[in-house]
């Protein structure tokens, strides 16, 4: 039934596999169903926990991609903690720095197999994934939201009460429509660096900086979206600090003021104007860095290139233009 309900809904792949006997077991088999390579993230989580806040979920991926080997979304204790002997209590257990692991769980697949592997050919036994890594190795991610566990119909009500009032709760969002463009001339002794990728091309794009036409174009349209200015506010030519600097981290900052201001992007598109060299190489590759810097998931960013047909400067060659539009969302205030 679930897996009905999973795939009626465009752009969702499930696969049903069969589980173990312990859920290392069952962890184990469904990664080595999974196509994924050794470098993608993967996240295990309890099916019995239906109330993960995605919010938590973004949170987790971003720290496992700033941690040694991973994270986990758990909770600090917070309640008291007794050590009983048959029936009596005999101490209380100090509490500070203990925290109850939840899910996700977040590895890189290939860290996660070998680790699996490992516990198996050991005879480890361990009641979660981040068990079988090195201490001070996995992020501690403290949940912002209840995600009780469903064990039992007791659970049901609850449950389904928090789940009802976190849809009564939620405010009506509020979107945000930007559009950015940028031009350069093409020069020669310059590297060509488009959507964060070196492109093999005899000329380069001229510029303060690297003169990223497309990260240009999309930093842009995020900075009028949220109504920050522009590039040239904030990153200035005649600010020697930027002179050379990678556009990628540039847009990492503007990423940032803008989920500062409350906004998350929900998608982007981008059209480079060019007529050499042809970019069908690169897309793949440009989407993915440019979703990755955006916090977005790589099918919501978009990345085509067309010609300008011989006409004017850039149809002779002489630069490239970048159009970008993105679309922001954020929970509108007093709603």
């Amino acid at each position: 039934m679930l897996a009905r309900e999973v795939r009626s809904r465009p752009g969702i792949e499930i696969s049903a596999v069969e589980g173990g006997r312990r859920r290392q077991d069952s962890v184990r088999a469904a990664l080595a169903a999974a196509p994924v390579a050794p470098a993608d993230w993967v996240a295990v989580h309890d099916g019995a926990r239906p109330c993960l806040a995605a919010a938590d979920l973004a949170e987790v991926l971003r720290s496992a991609a700033g941690s040694e080997a991973g994270a986990v979304l758990g909770r600090p204790v917070s309640d008291t903690l007794k050590r009983v002997k048959i029936g009596r209590l005999h101490e209380t257990v100090d509490r500070s720095g203990l925290f109850r692991a939840e899910t996700p769980q977040v590895f890189r697949a290939g860290d996660l197999r070998e680790a699996l592997d490992r516990a198996e050919r050991e005879d480890l036994e361990v009641s979660d994934e981040s068990s079988l890594f090195a201490p001070g190795s996995v992020a501690a991610v403290a949940a912002s939201r209840p995600n009780p566990k469903l064990t039992g119909a007791s659970d049901l009500p609850a449950i389904e009460a928090l789940l009802r009032s976190e849809r009564e709760a939620s405010p009506p969002l509020e979107t945000a429509v930007g559009h950015g463009y940028d031009v350069h001339r093409l020069s020669a002794g310059r590297p060509l660096i488009l959507g964060g990728q070196r492109i093999a091309h005899e000329v380069g794009l001229d510029g303060h900086s690297d003169a990223d036409v497309v990260l240009h174009a999309i930093g842009d349209a995020l900075l009028g979206a949220a109504g920050l200015g522009d590039l040239g506010v904030h990153f200035p030519p005649s600010d020697e600090a930027w002179r050379g600097a990678d556009s990628s981290e540039l847009l990492g900052r503007i990423v940032a003021m803008v989920l500062e201001l409350g906004f998350a992007v929900r998608n982007c598109d981008v059209t480079l104007i060019a007529e050499r060299p042809s970019m069908a190489p690169y897309r793949s590759a440009i989407e993915e860095h440019v979703a990755g810097l955006l916090r977005i998931a790589p099918e919501r960013m978009n990345f085509k290139a067309t010609t300008h047909e011989g006409l004017g400067p850039l149809g002779r060659g002489e630069g490239m233009a970048a159009h970008a539009t993105v679309l922001l969302e954020r929970a509108r205030a007093g709603a």
